[in-house]
């Protein structure tokens, strides 16, 4: 993963309102279960998670991993920060094979690149052993394309690649741009449903609840996705949790896209003043696009905001 070479992690707007939203909901789960969690998830060179749920929900025991090899240890030791965060200089598969995922966990495998076999094999070990009151995401590319031509898989190297993780009903216009989230996270289902009816078999009652299907892309960036969900008992609803207020919960297929609008500072203010009652009545003006307008609403709560300041 060389990825916080090229990005910082902390000025993408897209990733960092998806961040704020995943959070909102991470507290009421935190609450909900009063665990005491430890995080683990990819903290690259800023750390930016990892200082958020310390900070936001009192985590203080976590791990970072980080396979690639252009980042040396001693450049992660010098920007970690906190001294409670455990540095793993290995590829996640190694790494979540070594440490305790018997305890109450929120996991993030924010991956940077397109899907792969090695995502199935973290996604096996983490749902066979984290126990209920867990958080699993996953994010990665949803472009389903082969890395030897380029292309968009056919179906016959899609299957020879990925095997029986593949969708009994696959066919070419499920590595389209229109459907290719929907084949990652059908491939995501089917293997967590296995998994946990292993489980059950073993005389445990849990069910894994999906509570986020998000899409987002940053400006000319990768096309992102985001999927996840609590390992739960099989009697938790989801208004047990009181999170069904948020308009991003998804518990099936239907997809949360993060959308945010183009507006000056001013702008922003603007719809701000009029927000809630008077929404209508700023639509029917030409100051601002409907669309835009519904965009801001929809996501000002967990928007960033980056100021220019001298030191």
């Amino acid at each position: 993963m060389n990825s916080p070479l090229k990005i910082n992690y902390e000025l993408r707007p897209y990733k960092f309102t998806e961040r704020k939203m995943l959070l909102s909901t991470f507290a009421r789960i935190c609450h909900y279960y009063k665990h005491k969690y430890q995080y683990i998830g990819f903290g690259g060179l800023s750390f930016t998670d990892f200082k958020l749920f310390h900070k936001e929900l009192h985590i203080d025991k976590m791990c970072s991993i980080e396979g690639g090899d252009e980042i040396s240890k001693e450049r992660l030791d010098f920007n970690c920060p906190f001294s409670f965060i455990k540095i793993h200089k290995d590829l996640s598969t190694n790494v979540l094979s070594r440490i305790e995922l018997n305890k109450p966990s929120l996991v993030w495998l924010d991956y940077d690149g397109a899907l792969d076999n090695y995502m199935f094999e973290d996604l096996s070990l983490l749902m066979r052993q984290l126990p209920v009151g867990s958080i699993y995401l996953v994010t990665c590319n949803r472009e389903l394309k082969s890395a030897d031509t380029g292309k968009e898989y056919t179906v016959e190297q899609f299957k020879d690649k990925y095997g029986t993780l593949v969708p009994f009903d696959i066919t070419a216009k499920g590595f389209s741009s229109a459907e290719n989230f929907k084949t990652v996270r059908k491939m995501f289902v089917n293997l967590i449903d296995n998994i946990i009816a292993d489980r059950n078999r073993n005389e445990e009652e849990v069910k894994f609840l999906q509570l986020y299907n998000i899409l987002y892309e940053e400006n000319r960036g990768a096309r992102m996705f985001t999927f996840g969900g609590l390992i739960t008992n099989t009697a938790t609803q989801i208004e047990d949790l009181n999170i069904s207020d948020f308009p991003f919960i998804r518990i099936d297929e239907l997809i949360y896209e993060i959308q945010i609008p183009n507006l000056t500072f001013k702008e922003e203010l603007h719809i701000k003043q009029h927000i809630p009652d008077q929404i209508d009545n700023l639509k029917s003006t030409n100051i601002i696009s409907k669309k835009d307008i519904d965009k801001y609403i929809d996501t000002y709560k967990f928007l960033p905001n980056f100021f220019d300041v001298r030191i």
